[in-house]
């Protein structure tokens, strides 16, 4: 019985079969980039919120004198790089007119920008300054 010769089919892929290939290759590895590319940033911001919850703490904790209240106006860097400010003034308005310390602590992460702005209150004590100066 006589062989017959190898047909081009029986030689390897066409080239629209190449070109399919490459496309669903190309939509895959597409994917899988983005996908990273996300968890690298979510990871990021994470990493962010949380040196900025641990230093909001320890500013607040560094600024509260034996009076309970915040002092002053200040300016820090952590070790991390990141920046922050604390800044006191009095509450004013309604039935709490003057009788409330509201303290901010705004954290930016070492390329400047914003991660969180941190608020809390503190009763005010009758020998404090009224006139927002401190």
């Amino acid at each position: 019985m006589p062989m017959t010769p190898p047909t081009d089919r029986d030689q390897g892929f066409t080239l629209l079969e190449m070109l399919i290939a490459f496309l669903i290759l190309s939509t895959a590895l597409v994917v899988a980039n983005q996908t990273v590319a996300s968890a690298v940033r979510a990871f990021s911001a994470t990493r962010d919120i949380g040196v900025a919850d641990r230093l909001a703490n320890e500013v607040l904790v560094e600024h509260v004198d034996e009076r309970g209240t915040v002092v002053g106006a200040e300016v820090g860097q952590s070790s991390e790089g990141y920046s922050w400010r604390i800044e006191r003034a009095l509450v004013s308005g309604g039935m709490i007119d003057g009788r409330l310390v509201r303290a901010s602590v705004i954290v930016h992460n070492p390329k400047g920008k914003l991660v969180r702005t941190y608020v809390t209150y503190f009763p005010k004590l009758g020998h404090e300054p009224s006139n927002g100066e401190y």
